[in-house]
Order: structure tokens, then C-alpha cells, then sequence
């Protein structure tokens, strides 16, 4: 049997799942350069998205005295059983926090003394994670506390940014305060000061979208462009109607930015979609109602926070109260979602994610659930292998 093309082999790695790759690292050093190159992961990443494959649900309980647990299921089983993933963080006396998510990544935080966190990048579905260099804010005397963090890409420079506002006191006044901002550079391996932002902003963990990440306060909602690093205040949505009795926090699923308005007459919840109107420019844009879910009970106590679009998009799926449900748009029908093998805890958190093969950087490490294949010097592919993995 003649050996398959060059190009055809990669369009069949490209489809494999994570896990399959890993093994076929060993097949040898080609294959092995190619599935670590950092344009593969790109490729392989965007196939995912566009195939709507190898989409996960990572689950880590909360318990600000407890140990962290991750747990992932996947949505191509139907969000059947959940599996265990090892924190690399994992300490028995400390919760570990997840501070961000982009592209399978995974940035992780846990508090060591004096108000100070170390933080590490993790890409569970590799299994490797990188300790990251302290950010130099935590050794300014003035440091008071972390406020905000968020994990975001630039595209054009294959780069992964991490963004870290703090509450710093710049005399001994302790209302005499500044909001440094700190971007660590994946691609360069180190931190700098941009300038300071001008309000105290929440959540604590920035929403990522479309090149920006977003926060807000009472007055106003905040976006970070990634690439140029800069704020941008974006603008907020108007002319409600009389039945709003609440406009909701932002939110981000299926990689878009919604602002959710609730309603009392009927008891609903309206997802308005952010728009670009300027070519695709991360600042401006304006709010375009995309869906609604009805029928939903106790919602200013209670609300509803949607995940994700189901394959077919007639569905979405939706967490409340630590109990999950695929709403269809079409008839208002709930179809409760179990996960058999998460223990019961009181509160969880949900992350949607692409499993890919990002690297958190160079000199990262396993987790310790794995160990790494040692390449052999033989050159010989073992097309056959690849063949069947990839029916």
C-alpha cells in the first residue's frame, strides 16, 4: 500500500479528538512536530468550532474551604457521565479559582498568604499546565487586593493574554486609591503595566468575546480590546418597555455577548446579542434581541444562566440553581439534564469549552495524570492506525 499524501494525513489528524493525538504523537517525529506545532493547534481548534465537535462541560465545585475538584462531560454523549480531571492546584486547604477561560485554556488562581495568588495556565484535555511569574503588582507596598481578572486571544499574533486589575493604595490614606492593570503576554513570557482604569469594576472574572473582554459597574459596561490594549465603554441598551423590572448582568456563551433584560409580564427573560456595526471593529456596536426564555419561575431570586446552543441551535442549553436543562426554543419545552459522577456539593460552577490542544507555554508540565510518550528515532508512519481512528 502506497503511503497517503502529506496534505491528506494532516486533514485526517485534523479531525481526531485531543486524546487520539496525543497517542499518535508517538508514531513519530513528524507527526510529533506537527501535532505540538502552535499553527496545528490553531487548525485543529477552528475545525472543532466549525464542526461543532469536541465541545466539553468542565464542573469544578465551590467551596471557599475546601479543595477543588474538576470534573468534565461532553456534549457529543449527551452529557452523560462526568469524568475527573486532575487540578494541578489542588491543595487541602485552599480552593482553587477559576479566574478565566479561552480556547481549552484555562487560567487558575489560588491564594498563598497576604492577600497574594499564585496563578498557572492549564489545558486540561493535554493534561500540561505552566506556572506563571508572579505579576508585579503583588510586591508594591501599596497592593491591597486583586479586583478583576480575564484570559483572552489575539488572533493575529496566536497569543493569549491574561489581564489583572488591582486595587492599589498610593499614599497612606486608604481611599487615596488606583486601579493598576497589569497583561501578561503568553507569547513573550512576561508582564507590563498598561495604563490604570479609571472605576472599580466586577465581576471578578471578565467575560471574553470576540477579541475583548468585558466588565462592568452600576453606570456602565467596560471592554478590554486584547489586541491594541485598551478600554472602550460599550453602550448600553435603552428603551426597555414598561414591563422590565430588571436588566441583568452580562453574559457570554457561543462565543457572543449578551445582555439579558427580565420581564414580569410574561415572566421572562430577553437575550439581547452585542453586534458589531463597524466591520468587525472589538469597540462599538450595538444590541440585537436574539431570544427568549419564558415561563421562568422566580427569576429575580433565581435566574437562569444559558451555556450554550445545542448542535442544531434550536435549543440551548441552561444552568439554574445548580441544576441544568436544554430549553427549545419552539415549543418552551425543559428537558432536565443528569451528569452521573459529580459528587453532591452544594454550589458548582459550569465552564464551556473546546477541547484543543493550546499550549499554556513552553516550559509548561503535566498535571500528573499523565505521563509523556518518549519518541521513538523511527521515522516510519503508521498511516493504517490513522486511517481507523479517524472513521
Amino acid at each position: 500500500m502506497s503511503p497517503l499524501a502529506p496534505e491528506l494525513v494532516t486533514d485526517i489528524l485534523l479531525r481526531l479528538p485531543v486524546t487520539s493525538l496525543l497517542r499518535f504523537r508517538c508514531l513519530s517525529k513528524s507527526h510529533c512536530a506537527e501535532i505540538d506545532s502552535p499553527d496545528f493547534a490553531k487548525d485543529h481548534l477552528n475545525r472543532s468550532i466549525q464542526s461543532k465537535t469536541g465541545q466539553k462541560l468542565v464542573i469544578n465545585n465551590v467551596d471557599f474551604m475546601d479543595q477543588t475538584d474538576f470534573y468534565y462531560a461532553e456534549f457529543d454523549d449527551n452529557l452523560e457521565d462526568a469524568y475527573l480531571l486532575n487540578n494541578p492546584l489542588k491543595s487541602s486547604r485552599r480552593c482553587t479559582a477559576v479566574c478565566g477561560s479561552c480556547n481549552g485554556l484555562f487560567l487558575l488562581g489560588i491564594f498563598v498568604k497576604d492577600r497574594n495568588m499564585d496563578f498557572s495556565l492549564w489545558n486540561p484535555f493535554t493534561k500540561k499546565y505552566k506556572k506563571l511569574p508572579p505579576c508585579p503588582v503583588q510586591t508594591n507596598p501599596g497592593f491591597k487586593r486583586f479586583m478583576c481578572f480575564g484570559l483572552g486571544y489575539v488572533s493575529a499574533a496566536n497569543d493569549y493574554k491574561i489581564v489583572i486589575i488591582s486595587k492599589v493604595r498610593k499614599s497612606n490614606d486608604d481611599d487615596d486609591v488606583c486601579f493598576q492593570v497589569w497583561v501578561f503576554s503568553l507569547n513573550s513570557n512576561s508582564w507590563r503595566r498598561i495604563q490604570d482604569v479609571e472605576d472599580e469594576l466586577t465581576p471578578w472574572v471578565g467575560l471574553y468575546a470576540n477579541g475583548a473582554l468585558y466588565w462592568e459597574n452600576e453606570y456602565k459596561c467596560v471592554g478590554f480590546d486584547i489586541a491594541n490594549e485598551v478600554f472602550f465603554d460599550l453602550p448600553l441598551l435603552s428603551d426597555f418597555g414598561p414591563t422590565v423590572i430588571y436588566h441583568d448582568s452580562m453574559v457570554v456563551f457561543g462565543g457572543n455577548l449578551y445582555s439579558p433584560v427580565i420581564r414580569n409580564e410574561p415572566n421572562s427573560i430577553e437575550y439581547y446579542l452585542r453586534v458589531s456595526d463597524n466591520g468587525g471593529e472589538v469597540a462599538g456596536g450595538s444590541w440585537r434581541k436574539e431570544f427568549t426564555l419564558e415561563g421562568e419561575r422566580n427569576i429575580l431570586f433565581d435566574r437562569p444562566l444559558p451555556l450554550a446552543y445545542s448542535k442544531k441551535g434550536d435549543s440551548i442549553l441552561v444552568n439554574k440553581g445548580n441544576v441544568i436543562y436544554w430549553y427549545n426554543f419552539e415549543n418552551q419545552k425543559r428537558t432536565w439534564v443528569e451528569i452521573l459522577g459529580i459528587p453532591d456539593v452544594p454550589t458548582y460552577n459550569f465552564h464551556v469549552c473546546w477541547e484543543s490542544l493550546v499550549s499554556p507555554g513552553n516550559d509548561s508540565a503535566f498535571d500528573g495524570r499523565a505521563e509523556e510518550v518518549i519518541i521513538e528515532d523511527s521515522e516510519d508512519d503508521s498511516e493504517d492506525d490513522l486511517e481507523a481512528d479517524s472513521d
